[in-house]
């Protein structure tokens, strides 16, 4: 749900990007990495450390809890080119947003595929969809991030 909200909103906000992918649909795959990697649903987790380790200059104690901010590693410049501009043909696209390693996320392959044809099925059969407001309502958490509603007109 999530992502699906946090897409269209990002895609009915950069409108070349949503022309883009009308006039490519076969972009839809790497379109939906690119719009998890933009606006994820999930913006942090929490883990205790298991070891000592040492990142950016700092010691991170073995038991230690640490906040990852998802959100943030999506859009670092190191990993990622022009991080805040939305790319929906970007290739070289290893977001953290379902996760890593044996945190990765298990329904990772459902939303991919819901996304998929969610997002297709809105860019094919609304043509004129647009935003109705210019500052949609967000939930409240700290960990997800997502729309009450996402009011369109078409």
């Amino acid at each position: 749900m999530n992502l699906i909200g946090n897409g269209m909103l990002a895609l009915l906000r950069h409108p070349a990007e949503l022309r883009r992918l009308r006039e490519s649909p076969g972009l839809i795959t790497s379109a939906v990495e690119e719009l998890l990697r933009y606006d994820g649903p999930v913006q942090r987790t929490a883990r205790v450390a298991s070891a000592d380790a040492t990142i950016g200059g700092r010691t991170i104690a073995k038991g230690d809890m640490v906040m990852p901010f998802i959100a943030a590693a999506d859009r670092d410049p190191a990993q990622f080119p022009e991080p805040d501009r939305l790319d929906l043909s970007r290739s070289d696209n290893r977001h953290i947003a379902f996760g890593w390693g044996i945190h990765f996320c298990l329904g990772a392959p459902l939303a991919r595929i819901e996304g998929q044809i969610a997002i297709d099925a809105l860019v094919r059969r609304l043509p004129g969809l647009e935003l109705a407001t210019h500052e949609p309502e967000y939930r409240q958490s700290l960990t997800l991030r997502g729309l009450k509603t996402l009011p369109v007109k078409f």
